[in-house]
């Protein structure tokens, strides 16, 4: 089906969803029923983990929750804010691409610029699964929750979450005229603004308008000119649009429009003299303290637009809760990269990629008896990913520049279902299947030019469609009102494709298969001393097979890059989670994992010469999985009367962790402790407040992401500096 074809299709198909009976999800209605009833302590929240309304504590999945209060405490910008907060989880962006993100939990995720590889962790936007990691590094604002759901999550959310899933939850329209609001101004010329209104209209229908705007010159310097480099202007705006028959059905059109106007990423050179893109003036030893000079030689900018739409509609049918979730989403990202760091002309890109989705989701939840509960589904998703690259390699030969293009058409269908048995007041069971079908068409075409007519390279197309199970089996047990036990086993797969990096030979294209993960966990979730100390622990256990690997390999002397099935691994873990509320307004919290994530096997292509044939990669440590990561908290509420005093801090720590397949030096990130801080003032009557706030205030420096190619570069992305900022907000 062609792009217009596809449109029209899911326009018609959203007029005539309106007439459809879909369903019930109230998540919000028992948030707040839960507030009121909960005694005073821990406050409790409700997520939707299991597509449903559950209190945190009586879920059983390891799944960490951060209310939108939580958020605007700590002040998280995106996603990346949050990571080091949670066990296992690690969030960043791809070096040298600043929109894409990284994400890993428990050592499973994808760390790749180009969007021919599917995300191992999936990032779900109110019930829309994203199908890019290109879009996936939100800004958080006007958030509801945020909920981490760590291992395979393949059953309710889809095949590409092995790894887990984060579901954000935005604020949806309340009925009641009244807004909020937050300017913020701090160094490195930040000026973030954001604000939210929401507009009865009747007593059936409700609107509401959030806008955003962040932007800030960023933290590094230009290498001859000693500007500041690295910045944003982004705008994103949300509107909605409800309907409620304050009865059974409930329907809301969400719109999206995101632009940003930001500088190139910046890329810092850490290549040794014997690599092409080495230049003295620039490129740092390895080891060496961590700086932030970069250069752009090339135009500075890395231009987006994002247009979606989603309709959500809810019916209580009686016998039945039904949910439609229809998604439409563009995104187009135009983007120069100097990726040589450096004031020489050696190496530089101009990428612009454009990316579609479609998707409708049905599901339906029913009680055929007293004792049992059965969700069934179906979902289907289409989306299109191209990307026109020019690469200006003067570095190899002087005006040569090489022209790669890719153009994915991806189509799946799924059905699911997933039952429980409550086989006493406090036993109960549970099991769910998913059958997936999915095919991509991936054509590439590759050529050069010498400043004459472009000159023809390879012309690969291939197509493939695969098919595969997930599933889940477990039991939970009530001990007591206050302490559940949990235990099980989940399957998942990550979806087969094609590489999108072709170059001199057309089976680089592959295709590569889908990679599997059984995963084996059991856990405890506990309240104890009148919900005043919170204790929740997981332990697992990860079989990972057939991982797709990506590789650069040298044959008849020329690099090729692969995404291969070589290897498995054997991840094990424990996590911990602990909340303690001593004294009215003090809460205390603090996580920690450890991380056993070892490759059971791994033979990959590692030298430049081919003599050397195969190496034994198994000794090397999986991408962004740190051994260990932990964090402590405190925040206090102090009255001041007139209004209040809020303090917090927090303390994370991660150990060393690989950002590089091969283990390069490079992408060796040291340990790295940071702590942040925050005291708001809020007024008597809640109108208004101001806050100071600082990130990383012992100002820790460290390489964020890095990429090792033999001979050719070492390069990597850095991780902010100390942050500090004022913060005003209003409600009305």
């Amino acid at each position: 089906m062609n792009y217009r074809g596809l449109k029209a299709t899911l326009l018609s198909g959203l007029a005539a969803a309106t007439l459809l009976p879909p369903a019930a999800a109230r998540a919000n209605d028992a948030a707040e029923a839960a507030a009121q009833s909960g005694p005073v302590g821990i406050e409790d929240i409700v997520v939707t983990a299991q597509k449903r309304a559950e209190n945190l504590q009586d879920v059983p999945v390891a799944v960490s929750a951060f209310s939108g209060a939580a958020l605007e405490r700590t002040y998280a910008a995106d996603l990346k804010a949050i990571s080091g907060s949670v066990p296992s989880l690690v969030v960043t962006n791809v070096v040298n691409v600043s929109m894409t993100a990284a994400v890993s939990i428990r050592g499973i995720g994808v760390q790749e610029a180009d969007g021919f590889i599917d995300p191992a962790v999936g990032v779900v936007v109110d019930g829309v699964y994203q199908g890019s990691n290109t879009t996936a590094l939100l800004d958080l604002f006007d958030v509801e929750r945020i909920e981490i759901l760590r291992g395979p999550q393949g059953t309710l959310f889809g095949a590409n979450t092995i790894g887990g899933v984060i579901n954000v939850i935005t604020k949806q329209p309340t009925g009641e005229f009244g807004g909020e609001g937050r300017v913020t101004v701090g160094n490195f010329g930040r000026f973030d603004a954001m604000a939210a209104v929401n507009i009865p209209l009747n007593d059936n229908l409700a609107g509401k308008i959030s806008v955003m705007h962040k932007q800030f010159d960023g933290f590094y310097r230009e290498y001859e000119s000693g500007k500041r480099t690295g910045g944003q202007n982004v705008t994103t705006g949300r509107g909605y649009l409800k309907y409620d028959n304050k009865s059974n059905f409930n329907a809301t059109l969400a719109l999206e429009y995101g632009r940003g106007r930001n500088d190139s990423p910046p890329v810092v050179n850490y290549s040794d003299s014997s690599m092409a893109l080495y230049n003295v003036d620039v490129s740092l030893p390895l080891g060496s303290k961590t700086h932030y000079v970069t250069t752009s030689q090339t135009y500075n900018f890395s231009d987006f637009n994002i247009y979606g739409a989603t309709l959500t509609m809810n019916l209580d049918a009686g016998a039945a809760d039904i949910v439609s979730i229809s998604n439409y989403r563009e995104f187009k990202l135009d983007e120069w990269t100097d990726q040589d760091g450096s004031p020489a002309q050696l190496y530089h890109t101009r990428r612009i990629t454009r990316n579609w989705q479609a998707s409708q989701e049905l599901r339906a939840t029913m009680a055929p008896t007293e004792t049992t509960e059965l969700m069934v589904g179906a979902y289907y998703m289409a989306k299109n990913y191209k990307l026109d690259s020019t690469s200006y390699v003067d570095a190899f030969v002087p005006g040569l520049i090489t022209l790669l293009t890719n153009d994915q058409d991806d189509e799946s269908l799924a059905g699911f279902t997933q039952g429980y048995w409550n086989a006493t007041d406090r036993l109960r069971f549970q099991a769910g299947v998913r059958y997936t079908w999915q095919k991509k068409d991936m054509h590439v075409t590759t050529g050069i030019n010498l400043g004459g007519p472009d000159i023809p390279g390879l012309d690969v197309r291939r197509d493939k469609s695969w098919t595969h199970w997930g599933w889940k089996l477990g039991a939970d047990y009530k001990a007591t009102d206050d302490m559940l036990l949990y235990a099980s086993y989940s399957r998942g797969s990550h979806s087969g494709g094609f590489n999108g990096r072709v170059s001199t030979a057309p089976d680089e294209i592959g295709p590569y298969d889908p990679e599997h993960v059984d995963a084996y966990e059991v856990g405890l979730k506990s309240d104890w001393m009148d919900k005043r100390v919170r204790v929740n622990v997981a332990l697992f256990y990860n079989k990972y097979s057939d991982m797709q690997v990506d590789q650069l390999f040298y044959e008849d002397n020329q690099a090729q890059t692969r995404v291969l099935n070589a290897a498995s691994s054997k991840i094990k873990g424990a996590e911990f989670e602990v909340v303690v509320v001593p004294v009215e307004g003090l809460t205390l919290n603090g996580s920690l994992s450890y991380l056993d994530a070892q490759y059971s096997n791994f033979f990959l292509d590692l030298d430049a010469n081919p003599a050397n044939g195969q190496e034994d990669g198994s000794h090397l440590n999986l991408r962004n999985a740190p051994k260990w990561q932990g964090s402590v908290g405190a925040t206090y509420t102090i009255d001041v009367n007139p209004g209040s005093l809020a303090l917090n801090a927090q303390w994370n720590r991660t150990s060393r962790r690989d950002t590089d397949t091969r283990n390069g030096t490079v992408g060796i990130i040291a340990p790295i402790s940071l702590i942040n801080a925050s005291i708001k003032y809020t007024s008597d009557d809640d109108r208004w407040s101001v806050a100071l706030w600082g990130k990383n205030l012992t100002d820790e420096r460290r390489v964020a992401s890095g990429f090792f190619a033999p001979g050719v570069m070492n390069f990597a992305s850095n991780t902010a500096p100390r942050e500090v900022a004022v913060e005003f907000g209003f409600k009305f």
